[in-house]
Parts: structure tokens; sequence; C-alpha cells
């Protein structure tokens, strides 16, 4: 047996792909054999994971941005006045998924709809090319349409952590017609940029938890056309910057800001106004996460900078067997009083059909529907957290008692170093 506290390095195997050794060697002395300990980062399994510096750098820089953005905005609320603004069609809810939770998605979106109308940040969680789409009239006969697309850039990451995803969309509003004659419409085209810019785990009262985070920025063209008393009309043009950050803990829980609408003012004639410009803060967690059934809540505060206005939003979500979605929610401090939200969801194949309600007695019966479908590409299937706790259970199992042997052999081989030669 050896006596001068030799380090000997092993090499083994890990169990998981892109990860290190799972310690860096033994040191022996006096028939005792001790794990070096690495200046590695535990990883899902057990083993140590290099931490990526670069991710985290760039976590902590975009955070900064975006408070800054997040207070600059808020600041200028002052200057708003409590007036009007244009193309308020910007502030609707859209979605049919969201629209029956009562909106409340901020840190709760998680695919192209939600990138698209409340948080740009969702596109980071987007992990395979998804397309959605919708079109509806509400009670006065306007209607609405939006389609939107999301793809992940296997091949390109700007923080090192994840590939990023971008996403295109476009949302038309036609504001009807009064005597056969359009009263115009309004339309944006946005281009969004998403991406998990760091994961790191968080311990906490002896549990182990994966938190990640995610940041998404847009950049909207509208433009808005209004009649001319007599014929004709005229049109108005702006450009707008939206950005969200979600940080999202095992999937069960995470909050999340938004700026939209940022921008210049359109002007039509003369006057120019501004847009509908929006601050919002949510918040989510998952009450029941089993194999065959999950139920979230949600709640989001929204602040409209210009009019000086606050919502207060919440709603719930309810998935059983990854195929039959049951959701509601209510707003608070809307115009008209309490508004409460119905909706229901089917998945089947990759699609996903949404059907949601705004149920206000107060419209007299002429409740707002909107229905919407999306497909989600099977790229790579995700297991549930039910299954990812499963795993992380056996794979820490499997790790120590790889590391019990791995001591053993090192043992026999120093008390009989002529075997091993």
């Amino acid at each position: 047996m050896r006596k001068d506290n030799t380090q000997i390095n092993v090499a083994f195997p890990s169990p998981l792909k892109r990860r290190q050794a799972d310690f860096s060697g033994f040191v022996c002395s006096d028939g005792i054999c001790r794990v070096l300990p690495s200046p590695l980062k535990r990883g899902e399994g057990g083993e140590r994971v290099r931490v990526d510096c670069r991710s985290r750098a760039f976590a902590q820089i975009a955070a900064l941005i975006f408070a800054a953005i997040f207070s600059a905005s808020f600041a200028s609320a002052g200057s708003g006045g409590g007036g009007t603004v244009a193309v308020p069609f910007l502030k609707m809810d859209m979605g049919a998924r969201y629209y029956g939770m009562a909106g409340a998605a901020t840190a709760f979106a998680d695919d192209v709809t939600g990138m698209t109308f409340y948080n740009p940040a969702a596109l980071g969680r987007v992990q395979s090319l998804q397309i959605s789409g919708s079109t509806y009239k509400n009670a006065i006969d306007m209607k609405h349409t939006y389609g939107a697309l999301a793809v992940p850039v296997g091949f390109l990451s700007l923080a090192g952590n994840k590939p990023l995803s971008l996403g295109i969309s476009f949302y038309m509003f036609d504001k009807g017609d009064i005597s056969s004659r359009s009263i115009g419409d309004d339309i944006s085209f946005a281009l969004t940029y998403g991406e998990n810019i760091a994961a790191h785990t968080w311990d906490f009262m002896g549990s182990s938890s994966e938190v990640n985070h995610y940041l998404g920025a847009s950049v909207k063209y509208i433009k808005s056309t209004l009649p001319l008393p007599g014929s004709g009309d005229v049109t108005g043009n702006a450009f707008a910057f939206d950005a969200g950050y979600q940080i999202v803990a095992d999937n069960r829980f995470g909050i999340g800001f938004a700026v939209k609408n940022v921008g210049t003012k359109i002007k039509y004639l003369e006057e120019a106004d501004p847009l509908p410009s929006t601050m919002s803060a949510g918040l989510f967690f998952t009450l029941v996460d089993y194999e065959n059934m999950r139920w979230d809540l949600s709640g989001d505060v929204i602040y409209h900078i210009k009019e000086r206005e606050n919502r207060i939003r919440a709603g719930t979500e309810a998935v059983f067997f990854n195929t039959l979605a049951v959701r509601g929610g209510i707003k608070f401090m809307e115009e008209i009083k309490e508004e409460f939200t119905l909706g229901f969801g089917l998945r089947l194949f990759g699609f996903e059909v949404d059907l949601g309600a705004v149920l206000n007695p107060q419209l007299n019966g002429d409740n707002v529907y909107q229905a919407g479908i999306s497909y989600k590409f099977p790229i790579k299937k995700e297991e549930n957290n039910y299954q990812k706790d499963e795993k992380k259970r056996s794979d820490y199992k499997e790790y120590k008692e790889r590391q019990v042997r791995q001591a053993q052999e090192q043992l026999e081989r120093n008390a009989n170093p002529i075997l091993y030669q």
C-alpha cells in the first residue's frame, strides 16, 4: 500500500452526454481512499459539470439592460398625462390559449403565441418549430387575424448556453364597416429573438432546482389607416420595440417581466399620437404535477404607461393526459368592471386547437369568443417533470454505486499492486 499520498487519477465514462469526469481522482492513505474535490459544479446525475462563465456573464448584463429599459419606461409614465393613444389594438389579448386565462401570461407564456403578444422571452422556451394562427370577430364586428412562426436556430447562440430561436409574426385588425364604407384597418409585423441565456442550480432548504433565464426582444413595424371625411383615407406608420425576461425554476415556478410597444408616435395628418406602451410583471407556479395531470396558476400586473391605468389578471390551466386542457381566469380593474374568461384546448399529434371566451353579463349576451390552432413539430420528445425527477434519482443512485466500486477497486490495487501490473 502506498504511504506517500500519491494522487491516482481514475478515468471512466460519464452516464450523461457532454459531462466531465465525476471526480478528479483519489488520495489513498492508511487503507482509506477519499475522493478529491473538483472545481466543477454538480450536474443532474450527481456528476460535476463545468459552469459556462460566458452565459452567466451574459445573463447578468442582459438583466441589467432589461432593468434599465423597464425603469426608463416607468419613468416615462409621467409624461403621458393620462391621454389617448393610437392603435389600441396592440393592447388586446390574442391567442385563444391565453385568452381563456385572462391574458395572465407574462411569466407563463412558453410558445409562439406567447412570444407575439405577451412576452418575447417566451421564444427562448420554444424547443421545436412552431406555427400558430387565429381569426375571430368581436361583439361589434371587428375582425382580428394573426399568424406566427418560431424557428430554433441550432447553430447560433449569443450567450453560449443554448441555441437561440427566431420568430416572425403579423397581426391584422379590421375595424369594420359603416354604411358599406371601411372604418380602416391596422397591421403590425414583428421579428423576435429569444434565447435561454443561462442555467444554474439553486439549493434551498435541502432541495435543488434547475433555474433557467430567458431573454427576448422584438422589433415591430406598425401601419394604421383611418378614413377621411367624405372619401379617401390617411395612413400613419410607426416602429416599436418589445423586451422581456423570464426566470423559470424546474418549469414549476417562474417570474416574468415585459415592456411592449415602446417606439415612435404615429402621425396621420398634423398631430402625432403615442403608441399604447405597457409594462407587465407576472408569476406562475404549479400546484399539481403528476404524470397524467398538471395544474398551473398564473397572475399578472399590467400598467398602461400613457393612459396611467392598471390592470390585474389571474388565470389557471389544468392539462389532463397531456391532451385535454381546461382554463379559466378573471380580469380586475377593467373598463367594464371585472371580466371572467373560460377556455378549452385539445392536443393531438402535435396540433393544438384552443377556444377562449370572455364572459361579461354587461355585454348583454354578446360574449367574445376566440379560436386558434397551432402545430409543434416533433423534433425531440420532452420529458415531463415527473419523468425528469425519476431520471435524476436513478442517475444519482447509479453515480453513488459507481463511486463506491471505483474506491473499492482502488483499494485492491493499492493492496495488491503486483496483480495489476
